[in-house]
């Protein structure tokens, strides 16, 4: 009876670590595979339209999860020894998954009409020669400031001006100048976990101003305010200031000694949380 007792003591022990294991290669998976930023950017463009058509929604997140792979797989060679591992260990899964999101996003495309497919092709131009070289001409991603203010860009088209494409006013480009700052600074963070593994000639700014990161932030959170109280009234223009504060406070404090989930987890959540607040508060 006692040797009974221990050996279930011990297959419970081995079941839990089992699945404990399983359940965190999941959420690797779901951090790597780029899921996490597809519902990031989801987020921003549902707090920005308050009207959203859920066929974009769709092609917004499917489109989103393979763009950044196929960035991460273009330039597989210089991706994180953790990041390659998942890929190697999980080669089925990992393809299956990403042909369902090609014919996703083939599909969803399709259903766009034909206003919203051609303010899309521009960013899905900047995207794809986001990591080529062309004739010599270095890559996009190879300088700091170019990289930071396409990734901004890309972001703003896709959840501001492509589904406003045929509404242009003040309030949208006031807006569009809003998530194109608050989206800069969030990357920044990034920039500042990579600093030791960024070459010297990618010029990011934590590369070229190390002692003024406190000065830049601040700069930063003081026109992503000032634009928050201008397009807002009470009380979204509080809950938006909370939001944007832990944001760029979050951002700030992002270095090479945090965890990898510090940034890849947390602070990519950060327009999730703003839309959870949102919805919570409006109820």
């Amino acid at each position: 009876m006692t040797q009974f007792i221990k050996f279930l003591i011990y297959f419970c022990k081995v079941k839990n670590l089992e699945l404990k294991s399983f359940f965190k290669h999941l959420f690797d998976l779901y951090i790597i595979l780029n899921v996490h930023v597809a519902l990031a950017i989801s987020a921003l463009y549902l707090i920005i339209n308050q009207e959203h058509s859920f066929i974009y929604l769709i092609f917004l997140g499917s489109a989103t999860i393979l763009s950044y792979n196929f960035i991460r797989l273009i330039s597989f060679s210089s991706n994180r020894m953790f990041i390659k591992k998942y890929y190697f260990l999980y080669k089925r899964p990992v393809i299956i998954f990403l042909s369902l999101i090609i014919l996703t996003v083939s599909i969803s495309f399709f259903m766009l009409n034909l206003s919203t497919k051609l303010s899309i092709i521009p960013l899905m131009m900047m995207t794809l020669l986001y990591n080529f070289d062309y004739k010599n001409l270095p890559k996009f991603r190879d300088n700091g400031i170019i990289k930071i203010l396409i990734v901004g860009f890309v972001w703003t088209g896709l959840t501001v001006l492509v589904p406003n494409f045929e509404d242009l006013n003040i309030n949208i480009i006031l807006k569009s100048l809003l998530i194109f700052l608050y989206v800069v600074m969030l990357t920044i963070g990034f920039d500042k976990r990579d600093i030791l593994v960024d070459k010297s000639h990618l010029k990011t700014l934590p590369q070229l101003f190390p002692n003024k990161m406190f000065v830049i932030y601040l700069i930063f959170f003081g026109l992503i305010t000032g634009l928050n109280f201008l397009i807002y009234q009470q009380p979204a223009n509080w809950l938006n200031e909370l939001i944007i504060f832990f944001s760029t406070l979050m951002s700030y404090r992002s270095n090479t000694e945090k965890s990898f989930y510090y940034t890849a987890f947390w602070l990519e959540a950060m327009p999730m949380f703003w839309l959870i607040l949102m919805l919570t508060i409006n109820r």
